[in-house]
């Protein structure tokens, strides 16, 4: 089974991914201090995906000596740079390669899972092939050889001579295989690239629409908060005037009394002073 390495390269943040298996790859996450990345050493018979993981600062800091190092390097096969905030990192596009690929923050886990797997897939069937070629090319030597020693030992044996023709026609075959092999290796690389490209447009029109409904979240709330505090204030003028009105009525009824004991305090005095009273008054 093949084995991937993800070196996983930050200033101590963990690394964003649980590890998943892969039916055809092992794979393992070595973390890596940032200040060591220029250190690493990697082995040409494993795919090597490098994670790095830094803030807008911290990449500002490293990245021409970053890419400087990693530029068409030979032993890793995919390079992710990304930020663990909502931060935009930007990549010298003079250096930009195949390998490279910056991500948008904060990142999504699903998507950078799809995006490893994918980059592991397609290096996997591409070593494959390549293997295949390599051993498909190793019989051919070994059919030259075979050809040039029989030519050698039987010059006039009809059916040897037509045998190792017929090996003679493999070997052409196989050839003609190889530069098939060849151009379907680079249909490969086109459609992986292709692939990526939709991926990242796909991952920003979500980013966009995330960020749209979280705007229209916002302003629900506000509104909701807005209408709140009108239906608060709206009861708050109601007790009010209720209280008015009550308080109004007591001072109404509070006059009538007065001006009755009055009246009859009135009719008493007169009495008193034997002056006539009219009752009807």
């Amino acid at each position: 089974m093949k084995h991937s390495i993800i070196w996983h390269i930050s200033s101590g943040r963990n690394f964003p991914l649980k590890l998943w298996k892969h039916p055809k790859v092992s794979i393992s996450i070595k973390n890596v201090n940032l200040k060591d990345f220029k250190d690493l050493q990697f082995d040409k018979n494993e795919i090597n995906v490098i994670f790095l993981y830094v803030s807008s600062a911290e990449w500002e800091s490293i990245k021409h000596e970053f890419t400087n190092t990693f530029y068409l390097y030979p032993f890793v096969q995919l390079t992710l740079i990304a930020p663990p905030e909502n931060e935009t990192l930007k990549l010298d596009y003079s250096k930009k390669q195949v390998n490279f690929e910056v991500l948008e923050g904060p990142i999504r886990e699903n998507e950078l899972r799809l995006i490893i797997d994918r980059g592991i897939q397609a290096e996997f069937y591409k070593q494959t092939a390549i293997e295949i070629g390599d051993s498909c090319l190793g019989n051919m030597g070994f059919f030259e050889g075979l050809f040039e020693l029989a030519r050698k030992e039987s010059k006039d044996s009809h059916n040897t001579v037509t045998a190792f023709e017929s090996l003679l026609e493999y070997q052409q075959k196989v050839r003609f295989f190889q530069d098939e092999l060849g151009q379907a290796m680079e249909k490969v690389t086109d459609l992986k690239n292709q692939e990526m490209i939709q991926l990242h447009e796909r991952i920003k029109v979500s980013d966009q629409l995330e960020r749209l409904r979280q705007e229209e979240l916002k302003i629900a709330l506000e509104t909701k908060a807005a209408t709140e505090k009108a239906l608060q204030y709206s009861r708050i003028e109601e007790i009010n005037m209720d209280k008015i009105i009550k308080a109004q009525q007591k001072i109404f009824k509070l006059t009538d009394k007065e001006i009755r004991d009055l009246y009859y305090e009135n009719i008493a005095l007169k009495k008193q002073l034997g002056i006539k009273v009219d009752e009807d008054d």
